[in-house]
């Protein structure tokens, strides 16, 4: 399944543009199949146990995404990455001093998206024609699946708390972030990062949902009501994106 997400976002991006294409990265292709199979293997119980830590992750995930594309102006990509991952791992790590509830880790992460939503750099921008090298696309695919292998076999050891904090880790972020810096530049990464970003309130809705649908629900009607539910909600965030 991932290889073909990541093709997808990927020729998405080329097709329709950075921002558009961020958009269509900010949907839960990576975070709804790790929560997917960790409640196949480890059951209803504990991927909603996840959730309050997850939705604390998603929160780092966003100021990962405001933190590169602030930085990609002055940086490479390398250190670029790596202070972002520092972000986001910050955000974990404090979030394990603290236990929030649903409810307060929620709100939280609704904040925290509104507020960077409304401070994120909106550069201009000037498409960018590059010959793209033909390991571009297979190498997006490996890396993301290789994430996704890493964080669902992980599960069982992590326990749902840090499950839930690396569920929305930054893959698909990253990656794209990383291939439009290098690329296109950083007007192109900030286009592409405002427009994941603008996904996520159907990114947050779409774990919340996951709190309640999946223990009352069979798994695959749970995530199909949810999956639904996303599309709708990132359907009125797309008239934001222009």
């Amino acid at each position: 399944m991932m290889p073909l997400l990541m093709a997808g976002v990927t020729l998405s991006v080329r097709r329709w543009g950075a921002a558009i294409g961020g958009w269509i990265g900010g949907f839960p292709w990576v975070a709804g199949p790790i929560s997917f199979f960790m409640a196949w293997e480890q059951g209803a119980p504990f991927v909603a146990n996840t959730i309050p830590g997850a939705l604390m992750g998603s929160a780092g995930t966003i100021l990962f995404a405001y933190s590169y594309a602030r930085l990609s102006t002055r940086w490479s990509w390398l250190p670029t990455v790596l202070v972002s991952y520092g972000v986001f791992f910050t955000i974990a790590f404090l979030s394990l001093q603290w236990t929030p509830s649903l409810w307060q880790a929620l709100g939280l992460n609704l904040a925290t998206l509104t507020l960077i939503l409304y401070l994120f750099p909106k550069p201009e921008f000037k498409a960018v024609v590059s010959k793209q090298r033909r390991y571009d696309i297979p190498l997006r695919m490996v890396v993301a699946t290789l994430f996704v292998l890493a964080l669902t076999q992980a599960a069982e050891r992590l326990g749902p708390t840090w499950s839930g904090l690396l569920t929305p880790f930054p893959i698909m972020t990253s990656i794209l972030a990383v291939f439009t810096h290098v690329q296109q530049g950083s007007a192109a990464t900030a286009r592409i990062m405002y427009g994941l970003l603008l996904a996520g309130y159907g990114f947050t809705t779409f774990l919340t949902g996951v709190y309640f649908l999946v223990p009352m629900l069979p798994i695959g009607w749970a995530y199909f009501i949810l999956t639904l539910g996303t599309l709708v909600l990132n359907g009125i965030a797309f008239k934001l994106i222009r």
